[in-house]
């Protein structure tokens, strides 16, 4: 998704986008309980605060952001 590549470079130095290839990660999608692609999971001190998935919009990505910052 180019526009969640976006954010990541508008939060740049903020937050940290990180994109997996699921079918080539497939113990870390089932380590993290990745059930449904895409899937976005939010981080803050190394522990998970948020998870969305299925059908997300880029703007409910950005609210998540912003929650976090």
């Amino acid at each position: 998704m180019p526009q969640v590549e976006a954010l990541g470079t508008a939060y740049a130095g903020r937050v940290k986008v990180t994109k997996v290839e699921a079918p080539k990660n497939r113990r870390l999608c089932l380590d993290l309980k990745v059930m449904s692609l895409p899937t976005f999971l939010f981080y803050k001190d190394g522990r998970e605060v948020e998870r969305l998935s299925g059908i997300v919009s880029v703007d409910a990505v950005e609210q998540s952001i912003t929650k976090l910052l």
